[in-house]
């Protein structure tokens, strides 16, 4: 079965309020199995510009299962957290990855 990622990129605007989201999303996040893989990266593009901000990579055994922990009624108590501390042209998405 193809593994699930939840990838996000933004900028953080708001560190105070950023700080109660990074706090609890860990448990959240572990609670539907996943996994962080990134947070915070260092980004060093090899070719192109890479914006320097906030990277995010959570691994997940199914893309259901991202799909499942980002629509938790826990992971939506907090998004909001996210949404207000950090840049509105960020993204957080699904991908779809190899067994």
């Amino acid at each position: 079965m193809p593994r699930g990622y939840f990838l996000g990129e933004f900028e953080i605007t708001d560190p105070a309020t950023y700080e109660v989201y990074r706090t609890k999303v860990p448990d959240i996040i572990a609670a539907h199995g996943g996994r962080i893989l990134v947070r915070g990266g260092d980004p060093q593009p090899f070719d192109g510009a890479m914006p320097q901000r906030r990277f995010v990579i959570v691994e997940f055994d199914s893309p259901e299962a991202a799909k499942t922990f980002y629509n938790s009624d826990a992971y939506q108590a907090v998004l909001p957290f996210r949404l207000n501390a950090s840049t509105s042209n960020g993204f957080a998405g699904l991908l779809t990855g190899l067994q």
